[in-house]
């Protein structure tokens, strides 16, 4: 019985010693030199002190580095803990407050987070990436069982604090079986992994990681020319990231080679759709809807989404559930459901998204508060809120409608954003744009270099119903660069 992921790396290295399991930039690793090295590295961070069941907090960039540390950490049992890079001191704090580390290992210029932290300064354990060594000495390894506690990460912390989402080796493998039947993942592919965890992913199915030249807090930052040099020199089949990295190589120039895509992290309009349909060549396009705390829950191909007749008020068609998932609509609310039962909501009506599966996160770490309100216990399974509104039709798809904390009421009538996000994007010129109210006016915000007068001729003929329009760049989500920031954007407009 595999009792946790780097088992299953160990086992593909004694299948294919010799095949690539990592290249970034002009660095490459076999699979079976990573399952050493591994091993080095693991009777290293013994030798400090580390051992089953403690914190070890991670600032080391998306390198081949990251994942010999990373699967030594899961060899002995010990728990990885990442903070964004783009934390902020109070963040940060936040953050080691609720998961208390006993080391810190990072690259040399995260260790200035000593200067600005007192939380990092107090860890005790310090080592610097890149001088990690085999031990003199070799100790026993108390591996790590199922329910250990592997990687610990925060959610972005839109409706309050961070939440740690606590991922144990169980809830890594169940992931990992969805994900290798959903993603149909095949020993031959060679997948560009843009996002960290599917690194991790690619190394359970002996797959080749290239993992792309670019800075993964900046998705929307990356030099195409480099990326599609990536896919081309290492023949890549397959990719995962989010829509604005896709985008942004779509936008470049039309990209070949490529079999799969699977985009999600954020929602995947038509008019984004059609932009990676029509730019990745012989390409299957496939977008993704999950969370931090239920990856997969729907899909849909990019072809099919362009198909669909549906109307804008439907919402956006996320396509029908994965089969290892369950999901129930219940009642929005801004309180903790005391009664299941009782809030759930016929076919067809709009409500938040709750989901329940082996690969769907039980608890968060040291949370309480968090896990009372995400979490509901009903027949002995637990069932998570994912905080966003949506519906389920007579055929069984799944509709997003916009966060539940995001729709408000006017004249009368629940407004949810998605349906407004969606018609806003078929206008001429816009790039980007949302409906808030503030102080019972409704404000259409919007990102686009059409004259204001213009625009709002154009809306009133499409019907848009407006106290105020304001043109103006919306400020993204710092992880993928391609959800808006509401609460950001609500100070701006305030």
């Amino acid at each position: 019985m595999t009792n946790n992921i780097v088992e299953i790396l160990f086992e593909n290295a004694g299948k294919y010693p010799n095949k690539l399991a990592i290249i970034h930039k002009k660095e490459k690793i076999t699979y079976g030199k990573l399952a050493q090295n591994v091993k080095d590295y693991a009777q290293y961070l013994l030798s400090k002190g580390i051992k089953k069941g403690d914190n070890v907090l991670i600032f080391v960039p998306m390198t081949i580095e990251l994942y010999k540390i990373l699967s030594a950490i899961f060899y002995i049992g010990a728990t990885a803990v990442f903070v964004d890079a783009w934390a902020d001191k109070n963040r940060l704090d936040q953050a080691l407050k609720i998961v208390p580390c006993k080391a810190f290992i990072a690259c040399p210029k995260a260790f200035v987070l000593k200067l600005i932290s007192k939380k990092v300064r107090d860890v005790g354990i310090n080592i610097m990436s890149g001088t990690i060594r085999k031990s003199k000495t070799e100790q026993p390894i108390e591996s790590a069982t199922l329910d250990t506690t592997a990687l610990i990460t925060f959610t972005t912390g839109s409706t309050g604090l961070p939440k740690a989402a606590k991922r144990t080796h169980e809830f890594l493998l169940e992931q990992h079986y969805v994900l290798k039947k959903h993603l149909a993942s095949n020993a031959d592919d060679v997948d560009l992994a843009s996002l960290p965890i599917f690194v991790l992913h690619n190394l359970a199915c002996g797959i080749t990681s290239v993992i792309p030249d670019f800075n993964p807090q900046k998705p929307s930052d990356i030099d195409p020319k480099k990326i599609l040099n990536d896919i081309t020199q290492n023949r890549v089949t397959t990719s995962v990231g989010s829509p604005r990295f896709y985008e942004k190589l779509a936008e470049f120039k039309k990209v070949n080679g490529l079999k799969r895509i699977f985009t999600g992290g954020a929602p995947v309009f038509p008019k984004s759709a059609k932009l990676l349909q029509e730019n990745f060549t012989d390409c299957d396009v496939e977008i993704v809807y999950g969370s931090t705390e239920a990856e997969p829950i729907a899909s849909i191909s990019a072809k099919k989404l362009l198909e669909f007749k549906g109307k804008v008020k439907d919402g956006l068609y996320a396509g029908k559930p994965i089969d290892d998932i369950n999901i129930k609509i219940i009642k929005p609310s801004n309180e903790p459901i005391e009664n299941f039962e009782s809030a759930l909501l016929p076919i067809g009506e709009i409500g938040e998204i709750c989901v329940e599966g082996k690969h769907v996160l039980k608890e968060y770490y040291n949370s309480d508060e968090a896990q009372k309100f995400a979490k509901i216990n009903y027949q002995g399974k637990v069932w998570h809120r994912t905080g966003d509104a949506g519906y389920l039709d007579n055929e069984g798809r799944l509709f997003l409608m916009g966060r539940v904390k995001n729709r408000f009421i006017h004249n009368g009538k629940e407004i949810y954003v998605f349906p407004i996000e969606n018609a806003l994007l078929e206008i001429n010129g816009i790039e980007i744009g949302t409906v808030i109210k503030i102080d019972e006016q409704i404000v259409l915000a919007v990102e686009t270099k059409s004259p204001q007068a213009r625009l709002k001729q154009e809306l009133k003929m499409h019907g848009f119903e407006f106290d105020r329009l304001v043109i103006t760049q919306i400020p993204r989500d710092p992880r993928h660069n391609s959800k808006i920031d509401y609460d950001k954007l609500k100070t701006i407009l305030s």
